[in-house]
């Protein structure tokens, strides 16, 4: 669950960043214009700009700090329980081995019956 949240974050910020680089854009491409309501428009725009990458700055941080809370979690839980990680360590690679061996069977059985 912990890592759909850290890479949905991760989807947005980089959202984010791409919106912001676009308004920036505009904002270079309309900067040589006087006209009134382009001003206006043009410091609204830079005012959103600049408050984006103040909450872009703030999501990295505090997406960094719980990562780095998940990793002390993750250490203290591993030294107080290691035959715990150890067993499950042992089981996923059992079952991962089993079921690449049933995949690596299924595909050469069916070269073994035309032969």
């Amino acid at each position: 669950m912990m890592e759909r949240t850290a890479e949905r974050s991760a989807a947005l910020v980089d959202e984010l960043r791409n919106v912001v680089s676009q308004a920036e854009a505009l904002l270079q491409a309309i900067a040589a214009d006087k006209d009134e309501a382009l001003t206006v428009l043009r410091d609204r725009v830079s005012s959103a700009v600049s408050a984006a990458k103040a909450r872009i700055a703030e999501l990295e941080t505090q997406a960094s700090i719980v990562a780095q809370r998940a990793s002390v979690a993750t250490e203290v839980f591993v030294r107080e329980n290691p035959w715990t990680v150890v067993g499950g360590a042992a089981a996923m690679g059992l079952i991962l081995g089993a079921a690449f061996t049933h995949s690596l069977g299924s595909t050469d059985g069916g070269t073994a019956a035309d032969a």
